[in-house]
């Protein structure tokens, strides 16, 4: 195997790692005997905190997970593939911008759901071809876009039970995270 054929393998490893942990996590929800998604993040209230970390890897059902596991292993399998370092400090970037956001700005209900990292992840790619400009960054802007550019359309609608504010801050937080990750000269 060459070295380029076990960095994607690696890669792969590294988004399904991703993609499995909130699977496993809802897993063991089913067989505990409380109700983890209480430990969403709750906005404005010191012990929803701690959701801040644990949100995305808490959903409230196999539609929830479905909705987010496929998008969550492609974004963070074309991020590792484009800086696997750089896309680490994006995901925790992320996770805690965008969670901070929906703490300080989101309805007073748990949060919860990988959807914010989704977003983020998003976020991240569309502008790592703008901020780290070269040319593998720019074509996955490119293929991101094109891929997933409808997610910017899900803003203009706020649906029951879908967390508008972790979409938001996710996103936010992703573009952050580019600027950020961005090579120094």
């Amino acid at each position: 195997m060459s070295k380029r054929e076990a960095g994607v393998l690696d890669n792969l490893k590294l988004a399904f790692l991703i993609m499995a942990s909130p699977w496993l996590v809802f897993a063991l929800d089913l067989i505990l005997p409380f109700d983890l998604n209480r430990l969403g993040i709750l906005p404005r209230n010191f012990i929803g905190l701690r959701g801040i970390i644990l949100s995305p890897f808490l959903h409230a059902g196999i539609p929830h997970l479905l909705a987010n596991s496929g998008a969550l292993f492609f974004l963070s399998f074309l991020g590792f593939s484009l800086n696997r370092s750089a896309t680490f400090r994006a995901l925790a970037i992320i996770v805690l911008l965008g969670g901070a956001g929906v703490w300080v700005f989101g309805a007073p209900v748990y949060h919860i759901g990988a959807s914010g990292v989704v977003f983020g992840l998003f976020g991240y790619l569309l502008a790592s071809g703008l901020f780290h400009k070269d040319i593998k960054a720019i074509i996955v802007s490119a293929l991101v876009f094109f891929l997933y550019g409808g997610l910017v359309f899900s803003f203009l609608r706020v649906m029951p039970g879908i967390s508008w504010a972790a979409h938001f801050w996710g996103f936010v937080a992703g573009l952050l995270a580019a600027w950020l990750t961005r090579p120094k000269k």
